[in-house]
C-alpha cells in the first residue's frame, strides 16, 4: 500500500504541463472526485482522533455538539460561497484577498493559511499510530510514515493528491464498516455501554461548559475559509460539481462522524470494564480499543485505513502550503515573472518547509484537540471576517480594513495562545491550558471570543480610516 501510494506521485511526477494542471489539476475536478477528495481530506487526523478524544471523554456531545454544526457551514458554503468563489478566477485563498484589500494583506493572508496548512495533526496522528501500533518511539511514526506522504505529495502534485485521496476514501469507508461491530462485540454489546457509562455520556450536550461547546461548534466556522476546501472549490469543473459533492458529503461526514463517537465510548467503556489499560490517553483511544479488538487480517486493514485517512490530510495540506510560500509570496514580492517551471519548484520547496516545521508543532502539543482548536482559531481570527465581507459586501474592500482585520487577528491569536502555553498551567482533566483572568479559569480554547471580536474591530476601524476603495 505504502509503495503504491509513492508510485502514483512518482508517475505523475513527469505529466504536469503547468502551474494550474500542478496546483489545481487542470480546473478538471467532476462530482464523483469532488466526494472523495473532499472526505477524505477534511475528515482527517482531526476527526478521527479529535472526534474520539471527545467521544471518549464526554460521549455523545462528540457529535452533536462538535461535529453537528459543521455540517451547517457546509451548506452555507454549497449553496452560498461556493458559486460566489467560482465566479472570479482565484488560484489561491490569499488571492481573494489580494484582489479585496491589496499585496499587504494578501502576505498576511498566505502566512495565515500556511501556518494552519502545516501537516501537524498528521504528523501527531502518525506519530500515535506508530506507538500504539506498531510500538515505536512517536518520533519514529512521524519521520517514517509522514515522510512517505511527503514524497508522493513532493513528486506528483494536485492529480496525485486527488487520486490517492480515492484510493484513500474507500479504505476509510471499509475500516469503518469493518470496526463497530467488532469493537461492540469486544465490550459485550451496545447494552454495557448504556449500563457502564454515566448518563451525561447520552446527554445531547454533555457535561461539558455552554462557552466551551460554543468555541467547539464554531470551529466549524473554518470551513468557510479553508483552504483545502477553497483549493477543490477553484479545481472544480463547475459550481453544480462542488454543490452537488457538498450534499452527498454531508451524510457521509455525518455517518463518519457518528460512527468514531460511538467506537470512543466503546473504548471507554472497556477502560470501566477493566479489559483496556486505565491509562489509555483519550485521543489513542480509538486506535488502542482497535488493536484489541480486531483479529490480525483486519487490524491490517484498519492499520491500512487509518494511514489512508492521515495521509489524505497531510499531502492536501502540504500542497496548500507550498502554494503559499510559491504562488502567494514567491511570485508577487520576489519574482511577479516567475516561469510554471519555477512556481512548481518553489512549490515543493515549499511543501518540505512546511512538512518540517509541522513537525515541529506537532511535538510541541500535549493533545490533538487542543492542536486543532489552535489551528483553526488563527484562521478563523485572521481571514474569516475580511473573506466573507469582501466577497459579499464590495463597499467593504478597503485596503486597510482588511490589512487591519487580518494582521490583527492573526498576530493576537499568536500572542494569546503562546502567553497562556507560557504562563498557564495544564489541566489534566479538561485537557487543555488554564489561565487565572479576574478570578476566573480562562482555557486556551476560550481565545476566539478575544480574537475573532479583535479582527472585526480592527476592519471596521480601516473602513472608517480608509478612504480609498478597491470595489
Amino acid at each position: 500500500y505504502l509503495m503504491g501510494m509513492i508510485g502514483v506521485g512518482v508517475w505523475f511526477a513527469k505529466k504536469h504541463t503547468d502551474f494550474d494542471d500542478f496546483f489545481l489539476a487542470g480546473r478538471s475536478l467532476t462530482t464523483p472526485l469532488l466526494i472523495t477528495t473532499l472526505i477524505s481530506t477534511y475528515y482527517g487526523i482531526d476527526v478521527l482522533f479529535g472526534d474520539s478524544q471527545l467521544g471518549f471523554t464526554d460521549g455523545v456531545v462528540a457529535w452533536f455538539g462538535y461535529a453537528r454544526p459543521t455540517y451547517a457551514f457546509f451548506l452555507i458554503a454549497a449553496f452560498f460561497l461556493a458559486q460566489r468563489l467560482k465566479e472570479e478566477d482565484f488560484k489561491s485563498l490569499p488571492d481573494i484577498l489580494d484582489k479585496y484589500y491589496g499585496k499587504k494583506t494578501r502576505y498576511v493572508g498566505a502566512i495565515t493559511s500556511f501556518i494552519y496548512s502545516l501537516p501537524a495533526l498528521s504528523l501527531y496522528g502518525f506519530g500515535m499510530l506508530g506507538d500504539v501500533i506498531l510500538g515505536w518511539e512517536p518520533i519514529m511514526g512521524m519521520l517514517v510514515l509522514g515522510g512517505i506522504a511527503l514524497v508522493y505529495t513532493l513528486t506528483g502534485g494536485f492529480w496525485a493528491v486527488v487520486l490517492t485521496d480515492s484510493i484513500q476514501f474507500l479504505f476509510m469507508c471499509v475500516v469503518l464498516a469493518l470496526a463497530v461491530p467488532f469493537a461492540m462485540n469486544f465490550i459485550g454489546g451496545f447494552d454495557k455501554m448504556i449500563d457502564i457509562l454515566e448518563p451525561s455520556y447520552f446527554d445531547t450536550m454533555g457535561d461539558l461548559s455552554i462557552w466551551l461547546i460554543i468555541i467547539y461548534a464554531s470551529t466549524g466556522l473554518a470551513i468557510l475559509v479553508e483552504p483545502t476546501f477553497y483549493q477543490r472549490i477553484f479545481a472544480a469543473k463547475s459550481y453544480k460539481n462542488v454543490r452537488n459533492a457538498l450534499i452527498i458529503g454531508i451524510f457521509i461526514w455525518g455517518s463518519y462522524d457518528w460512527i468514531i463517537t460511538i467506537i470512543a465510548m466503546a473504548a471507554k467503556t472497556g477502560v470501566l470494564q477493566g479489559i483496556l489499560p486505565t491509562d489509555v490517553a483519550p485521543d489513542a483511544a480509538l486506535l488502542t480499543v482497535m488493536v484489541a479488538a480486531l483479529p490480525a487480517g483486519a487490524l491490517g486493514l484498519f492499520m491500512a485505513g487509518v494511514l489512508s485517512t492521515e495521509m489524505s490530510t497531510l499531502d492536501s495540506y502540504c500542497l496548500v502550503a507550498g502554494g503559499n510560500v510559491a504562488y502567494d509570496i514567491y511570485r508577487p514580492a520576489i519574482k511577479p515573472d516567475a516561469t510554471d517551471e519555477e512556481l512548481i519548484k518553489k512549490t515543493r520547496y515549499g511543501i518540505l518547509l512546511s512538512w518540517i516545521l509541522g513537525l515541529a508543532m506537532a511535538v510541541s502539543f500535549d493533545q490533538m484537540l487542543g492542536l486543532w482548536v489552535f489551528m483553526a482559531s488563527i484562521l478563523i481570527s485572521s481571514v474569516m471576517v475580511p473573506i466573507l465581507l469582501g466577497l459579499f459586501i464590495p463597499r467593504f474592500r478597503k485596503a486597510l480594513a482588511g490589512f487591519l482585520s487580518a494582521g490583527l487577528g492573526l498576530a493576537s491569536t499568536v500572542i494569546l495562545n503562546i502567553y497562556i502555553m507560557m504562563t498557564g498551567t495544564f489541566d489534566v482533566l479538561e485537557e487543555t491550558y488554564i489561565i487565572q483572568w479576574f478570578g476566573i479559569d480562562f482555557l486556551q480554547e476560550f481565545i476566539m471570543y478575544i480574537t475573532v471580536p479583535i479582527s472585526l474591530l480592527g476592519f471596521f476601524i480601516g473602513l472608517i480610516l480608509d478612504k480609498g476603495d478597491r470595489s
